[in-house]
């Protein structure tokens, strides 16, 4: 397992969504288990308005999901005025993670964990399962597969961490928690068309709402690092630990 990263993202980059589209409900989930992504989910760009509130301050911020495959997809974030945060770019296990603010780029290979972020501490391969409602963990591959009790599921991940949580009558997720040994240490649930992430040990949460979705029509191709951009290893201290929201201004 690659080390944990503490890269001073406080954003997610925004990727031109070009029509609107009414807030969409969530994404049906009736046969699935709750760490899978409808296969009806992929090939789809979809923007979320994100709000976070911690120690640092309150913010707002812009994300571009584009699903490619379970293999495939990038991140994107602009600030509230239009401006470059933060990029990233999975594939088969591997990746490139472009931080504009300190003009820094890694590349990462094996699961790597974000943490010191908004939306950690998980995996960058399961940020799409976050964003789209479901569980960002899957079952240890030594465990048996987690069925659902009634509305009700609970697992342990391939870290040894448990998810436990209740699914809605529609079979899509209402809400989870995540927890080291007995600890709580984060919440998620939905509310209306929102999203609330809770993290216990940095006093954070975030909201986010898809607000635009449309179909990709090709996949993205790979993102580089532009000219000028420093190298450093995705889990080096010299990367900024600022995880603060951009102002709204």
């Amino acid at each position: 397992m690659a080390g944990a990263a503490v890269l001073g993202l406080a954003a997610l980059l925004l990727g031109a969504c070009a029509r609107s589209a009414p807030a969409p409900r969530p994404l049906p989930a009736r046969t699935l288990q709750p760490w899978e992504i409808p296969q009806g989910a992929y090939g789809s760009q979809r923007l979320y308005r994100v709000s976070y509130s911690g120690p640092e301050g309150e913010g707002s911020f812009r994300v571009t999901l584009r699903l490619v495959s379970p293999a495939r997809y990038q991140l994107q974030a602009v600030d509230p005025v239009g401006r470059a945060l933060w990029s990233l770019d999975v594939y088969d296990n591997a990746g490139l993670v472009l931080n504009h603010r300190s003009r820094t780029w890694c590349h990462f290979e094996g699961r790597f964990d974000l943490t010191g972020v908004p939306l950690g501490p998980f995996a960058l391969q399961s940020l799409p399962s976050l964003l789209l409602g479901r569980v960002p963990a899957e079952p240890a591959a030594a465990s048996p597969a987690a069925e659902p009790r009634g509305r009700a599921f609970e697992f342990k991940d391939d870290s040894n961490r448990k998810w436990s949580g209740n699914l809605g009558e529609d079979g899509v997720i209402t809400n989870w928690i995540l927890s080291e040994g007995s600890t709580p240490k984060a919440w998620w649930m939905r509310h209306d068309d929102w999203a609330i992430l809770s993290e216990r040990e940095r006093n954070v949460q975030v909201r986010w709402r898809e607000a635009l979705r449309e179909n990709l029509d090709k996949e993205p191709g790979r993102l580089e690092a532009p000219a000028g951009y420093r190298e450093t290893r995705c889990d080096s201290p010299d990367l900024p630990e600022d995880s603060s929201p951009p102002d709204d201004d």
